[in-house]
């Protein structure tokens, strides 16, 4: 007897922001339509609005920011919830399909792109069971029909979560030197699409950019779910 047939009989998914019965998935339709997603990229060092990533204020910055959507967003908020600390894997599907659908309507060129996740140390891994910001890329890799790569960027030190700091200097301290990288892995002049569940100060898309720029990466867009 098939278990995952049995187990949809007796606990039918539902969506994880109103509750409504699902035949399939983790978020209805109705719930969906109620992100509103960015249409623009962002500056990473003033978080200025950029109609044209080619376009940077800050030239020296070493990645331009992309976000899909606001945290303030009751179900974009549930869905990234749901993925990091009730451990429901499935919620990171309509994040990365929210993501890979505002990457798509910007409409510049992916050629010579890879996605790289922010990893997690090995041990907070271990606890949670996954890392939330592989699963998100990997789907989005899929979706773009670009390749996703776990193996360049690695976090070698562990420190506590980024939410648990008390404001930009402290975080920027917490995520310091944890990052390096596989620097003959990293391809020449490869463009890196470097994905995230969500991005509060940047620092952890500064730590790691800068990592990646040093290995060799030529153009990289800072990929969150979700910008606060």
């Amino acid at each position: 007897m098939d278990f995952n047939f049995l187990s949809s009989i007796f606990f039918p998914p539902k969506c994880l922001s109103c509750e409504q019965k699902l035949e399939m998935g983790t978020i209805c339709e109705s719930c969906r339509k109620t992100i509103a997603v960015y249409e623009t990229v962002f500056c990473g060092v003033c978080d200025a609005r950029m109609p044209d990533p080619k376009k940077i204020c800050h030239p020296n910055a070493p990645y331009v920011l992309g976000a899909a959507g606001n945290y303030e967003n009751a179900t974009l908020q549930t869905l990234i919830h749901a993925l990091k600390f009730q451990m429901i894997r499935g919620a990171a599907e309509p994040l990365a399909d929210i993501l890979a659908s505002y990457i798509v309507s910007l409409d510049f060129d992916l050629h010579d792109f890879m996605v790289i996740p922010i990893p997690l140390s090995k041990r907070r891994e271990r606890a949670r069971g996954f890392n939330q910001s592989e699963l998100i890329g990997k789907r989005c890799a899929l979706r773009l029909g670009i390749p996703c790569e776990t193996e360049i960027l690695m976090r070698i030190r562990h420190r506590k979560p980024q939410s648990e700091t008390q404001n930009i200097a402290e975080r920027r301290e917490n995520i310091r030197g944890c990052f390096a990288s596989r620097t003959l892995s990293l391809k020449k002049n490869k463009n890196v699409l470097l994905v995230d569940d969500v991005t509060t100060s940047g620092a952890t898309f500064l730590e790691a950019a800068r990592t990646l720029k040093a290995a060799g990466a030529k153009k990289i867009i800072a990929l969150a779910a979700a910008k606060a």
